[in-house]
């Protein structure tokens, strides 16, 4: 009997490199003594250390996965550098590679949990969906029954008994969501950098800012959104105290422990990983008025899965509200003192990049008023497209790369915009943004100052058949820039306009990156109180299997239409409903090449 060959292993495209992120924690696996012993909790690796041969949970068999994700091949601009936000922000789907199998045997007798295992990471993992029926989730009544055996355990237990300690860590990480392996290492807990003590409160913090934003003259710090990016999350002295006072037990000693809690609280499925996300599934899930945004905040959710982290505004105070609230549920007999959470200073928290709407709108008067005052046709050409590309941006949200707005992919009649804003191609990740009357009125009255401009210079026939382009719909970007071709050249022609012509053009105006834009219109539709799933679908940062049009949703394009009336909002607060396009007064006027357009030629 002929056998078919097995298929060849095919390797991505040489143009695409792949970097591999380890997505298991956020936190240094590097540990603080030389003689600590590494952890391998949800996977049996091949190595002689105890841990790994030794089965701490039902998933003991699952094969070692690693997640690589394709390099974020942001555009490069003359006098900018890529944020690491901005890079993260470019992310795909990741790629999903498996290791070897642990046991020979399995190749040919795969376990069941194996096979649900590879299937949830090749498309999305199940804890995201949080469907009830999902095993690797407990109930509420069973985090709440855990809660409630952990405390008793750790806070009643003598100080003599190895379960207290066990029970201090898996509830410890059961409030913050910090991997049990990192609270194994000797002097993770006391490490300064981590935990903090502040007068008599003991705190773990993390910054939520990873970029040092840039201060100038145009850009004083009253004019950012948030004052801190630090989240502090409150820790319980007893616990701490009790747990620097004591040995850190052995992984036997936890399986022993684990295999006690699963018998006497009736929960089979429970597990180190379910303790860890616990605080999570209760904050996204059975916390009042939170979602998964909030969660990821306050669990330090990996960058690469929560881009959007780093896309908003919030209060100190609302943080602690939320954390209190999902601590108040895992209490449901009231055994838990709650009362070490207390006020922290009021202040706004959140993305490092996003402005004020009143220093918005102050910049868009001021780029106006530039607007108007160009000295010639060329100058106000350049200068109008700028400005409108800002329009643009501020009213889509958009990524704000090269080449924005296709009019293939416009439609003004509709008010729909089909985007496709990140630079690697390979990869589909087109989405929907509705468009709001004065962004359709801005981009209309464009598209007429561009046809009369052609019509007042009809001796320049690229500039004339690009124009064409446009007034057809066909594959055009829509926003140019006018420039100065080579010296052989008879006439000027138009091109796409890059970030780094907008930066520059306007430097003297807001000396940041535009990319200031995007985190402003996401604060702004949180600000307003525009849905989570709504909000990730306008922006981009939809996870897999949860894009509001996918197959798992209730939801429609009518929903997301409606988002359109909240743009109109912000347009309104930052005066652009009153702003037209006005043409050159002297339009036959044809003028030497300005500054702008120099800048252009480059």
């Amino acid at each position: 009997m002929l056998r078919k060959p097995r298929p060849k292993y095919k390797k991505p495209p040489k143009h695409i490199k792949i970097i591999a992120i380890n997505l298991a924690d956020n936190t240094s696996r590097l540990p603080l003594d030389s003689t600590a012993t590494s952890h391998n909790w949800n996977t049996t690796t091949l190595s002689n250390d105890a841990w790994g041969y030794t089965r701490d949970d039902i998933e003991h068999s699952a094969i070692a996965i690693d997640l690589a994700f394709l390099e974020a091949n942001t555009e490069s601009y003359e006098g900018l550098t890529t944020s690491f936000e901005e890079r993260i922000d470019h992310y795909e789907e990741p790629y999903v590679s498996y290791g070897e199998y642990p046991n020979p045997l399995i190749k040919h007798s795969i376990p069941l949990q194996t096979i649900d295992l590879s299937l949830q990471q090749n498309y999305m993992s199940q804890r995201n969906l949080a469907l009830n029926s999902n095993t690797r989730l407990l109930s509420l009544a069973g985090y709440q029954a855990l809660f409630a055996a952990l405390n008793q355990d750790a806070s009643t237990l003598p100080e003599s008994e190895t379960d207290k300690t066990c029970a201090g860590i898996l509830l410890l990480s059961m409030i913050t969501g910090l991997p049990v392996k990192s609270l194994l290492i000797p002097g993770y807990i006391s490490h300064s950098s981590i935990f903090n003590l502040e007068g008599k409160k003991y705190y773990i913090k993390h910054r939520l800012g990873i970029t040092k934003r840039s201060t100038s003259q145009t850009l004083p710090v009253k004019n950012y959104e948030n004052t801190f990016d630090t989240i502090k999350v409150p820790l319980p002295l007893w616990l701490i105290d009790d747990l620097l006072a004591c040995e850190l037990p052995l992984k036997e000693d936890f399986t022993a422990y684990l295999a006690v809690l699963r018998s006497s609280l009736g929960l089979p499925y429970l597990s180190v990983n379910r303790i860890e996300t616990a605080l999570h599934v209760v904050l996204s899930r059975y916390t009042p008025d939170c979602h998964a945004h909030i969660a990821d905040i306050i669990c330090r959710t990996p960058a690469p899965h929560a881009p959007a982290m780093y896309y908003s505004s919030h209060t100190s105070e609302a943080l602690m509200a939320h954390y209190k609230s999902a601590l108040g549920i895992f209490n449901s007999n009231s055994d838990f003192d709650l009362t070490y959470i207390t006020p922290w200073h009021k202040y706004t928290v959140g993305s490092a990049f996003a402005l004020k709407i009143e220093t918005v709108c102050d910049i868009i008067n001021e780029m106006k008023y530039w607007t108007d005052q160009s000295s010639n046709d060329e100058e106000h050409f350049n200068r109008t497209s700028i400005f409108v590309w800002f329009v643009f941006c501020l009213l889509t949200g958009v990524r704000p790369n090269n080449g924005l707005g296709k009019m293939y992919d416009i439609d003004l009649d509709m008010g729909w915009l089909l985007i496709n804003d990140k630079p690697v191609k390979k990869v589909k990740s087109d989405r929907l943004i509705p468009l709001c009357p004065t962004l359709i009125r801005h981009l209309t009255d464009y598209r007429a100052y561009l046809i009369n401009y052609q019509a007042k210079h009809q001796g320049h026939h690229d500039i004339s058949a690009i124009v064409d382009n446009i007034r057809l719909g066909n594959d055009e970007a829509l926003l140019k820039l006018l420039y100065e071709r080579a010296p052989t050249a008879n006439s000027p022609t138009l091109k796409d306009i890059k970030r780094g012509d907008a930066y520059h053009m306007t430097k003297h105006i807001i000396d940041a990156n535009p990319y200031w834009t995007r985190h402003f219109v996401r604060t702004q539709l949180e600000k307003l109180g525009v849905s989570l799933s709504l909000i990730n679908t306008v922006i981009g940062h939809e996870k897999a299997r949860q894009e509001v049009l996918g197959r798992f949703s209730s939801s429609s394009k009518a929903d997301i239409k409606r988002v359109a009336s909240v743009f109109e909002q912000i347009a309104a607060q930052l005066g652009l409903s009153d702003i037209i396009i006005n043409h050159y007064p002297n339009s036959n006027h044809v003028g030497t090449s300005t500054a702008e357009v120099d800048h252009a030629n480059k």
